[in-house]
């Protein structure tokens, strides 16, 4: 708390879900619910603690498919051109597919739940809100494609270029509107103040037509969320260190073609290289180079992940001039 404190910064992403095996299946939560275990009873203290003496806003960071329920609810399946088969997806998560009435009406109550058993200003909708050119082709996911009318190949990937950028509109569209389902479920507990973020992969900023391979648009984000969260992160995109500052800059030129989307942006910063085995911190000069560059760039808005309070990492003496205008070096 005091580390918090001492940042003078506005807003934390607080984590309500437990991820032991690091692998991105959600099996236990931090808060009573119905559907999975509480691992332990912590979410509403700790973000109680932050809000009333951090003086922060909270936003609940929460995933959106990869919760772990029962095995008879279906997930999502990608198509395999080889095989001629539907399989299990299983990169970067593995999902439930959100065509399914069970699945749907689960996460609700898991959203219910968080909202009856914490308080918080936000929600946080995690990255795991994707699907690839080739998903989702579980039989629920492909019916309702079906009924589109728009489908007219045998195979469940659409082959013909129109029917293909119809097809992922409708998935794009399809977890956007699912998230502020989740949202309403939310505000109806908690109140209409109740704000939304959404991670969102560098790439379909970058390049929009890689929006195939991750259903992610960022027109479709800043209509729909209070905030939009790229991961702003080099290193995760095989950007070499040395070029990272360069890749930062044509993040923030290209999301700041879309009129007033900086100001509605909040750009996620990586504080560890997980790259690497040893998964190493990013030194903390480098963070703060990156902050410096965002904040020359126009930036209001920024943040990084994770932080290790315990190991003081990052060392919040060398990057708070960067992170908070309330450091900045004539305050010091």
């Amino acid at each position: 708390m005091q580390r918090v404190y001492d940042m003078k910064i506005s807003h934390v992403f607080l984590q309500a879900f437990s991820d032991p095996q690091g692998d991105g299946t959600v099996k236990s939560l931090y808060f009573p619910n119905r559907w999975l275990p509480m691992r332990a009873d912590l979410f509403n203290f700790v973000s109680w603690q932050l809000q009333t003496r951090g003086n922060v806003k909270v936003y609940a960071w929460m995933p959106v498919l990869a919760f772990d329920l029962a095995s008879d609810l279906p997930r999502v399946q990608r198509w395999d051109p080889q095989t001629g088969k539907a399989l299990l997806a299983r990169q970067p998560y593995v999902r439930l597919s959100p065509w399914d009435p069970r699945v749907r009406q689960q996460i609700t109550d898991i959203y219910e739940d968080l909202a009856r058993h914490a308080s918080f200003s936000g929600i946080l909708f995690h990255d795991d809100a994707v699907l690839t050119d080739f998903e989702d082709v579980s039989p629920e996911a492909v019916a309702a494609w079906r009924q589109t009318g728009m489908a007219h190949d045998a195979a469940p990937v659409p082959q013909r270029p129109q029917e293909r950028q119809a097809w992922m509109r409708f998935k794009s569209q399809t977890l956007t509107r699912f998230t502020l389902d989740l949202r309403q479920a939310v505000q109806a507990i908690r109140g209409p103040q109740v704000k939304t973020a959404r991670n969102l992969f560098a790439l379909p900023i970058l390049e929009p037509q890689s929006e195939a391979w991750f259903a992610q648009n960022l027109d479709d984000f800043l209509a729909a969320y209070d905030w939009t969260v790229p991961m702003a992160m080099p290193l995760m995109e095989s950007v070499p260190i040395d070029a990272s500052q360069a890749w930062l800059t044509r993040l923030v030129q290209a999301v700041a073609r879309h009129p007033g989307a900086l100001k509605q942006t909040i750009f996620e910063l990586q504080a560890r290289d997980w790259n690497r085995r040893q998964q190493n911190a990013i030194p903390d000069q480098q963070l703060a180079d990156w902050m410096r560059l965002l904040r020359l760039n126009g930036v209001k808005n920024y943040g990084y992940y994770p932080d290790d309070f315990i190991n003081n990492q990052p060392d919040i003496s060398r990057i708070r001039p960067q992170f908070s205008s309330w450091w900045y070096p004539d305050h010091d």
